[in-house]
């Protein structure tokens, strides 16, 4: 018999791509966390596609949060590929460390992520329109 209790319904939808050239990018399969993400109008934390985030690529399992500039410098190591529901905790998602981001396929608040600092941490992403 199925356990009604924890079946889950999802909305299907296609994936907003930020990408302009998806073969000539490299991302990586991560874990997010929720920290410092604040939730939005529907309750719901959400990491938008293209936030800058930072962790260590050598130890993927351990959460990746989103980069912030600190004293004129970032650490960010690249950027999240597509959406990510943070809201029940960590959660897996993909970083984008190599490619050309269209940046006018982001949001305005994703955008005022991408500081010069965040850009110079982030030596091979560049960010196009």
């Amino acid at each position: 018999m199925l356990n009604q209790t924890s079946v889950k319904k999802y909305s299907g939808t296609t994936r907003k791509t930020i990408l302009v050239d998806e073969l000539n990018s490299t991302a990586f399969s991560i874990i997010v966390g929720n920290t410092g993400v604040e939730a939005g109008a529907d309750g719901r934390k959400i990491i938008k596609a293209g936030t800058p985030v930072t962790g260590s690529l050598t130890a993927r399992n351990t959460a990746f949060t989103v980069a912030k500039d600190s004293s004129g410098s970032n650490n960010a190591v690249g950027v999240i590929l597509h959406d990510v529901d943070v809201t029940e905790g960590e959660a897996n998602s993909q970083v984008v460390v190599f490619g050309f981001i269209d940046i006018s396929k982001l949001e305005s608040d994703v955008v005022a992520l991408i500081t010069e600092a965040a850009k110079k941490s982030m030596r091979m992403i560049q960010f196009v329109k």
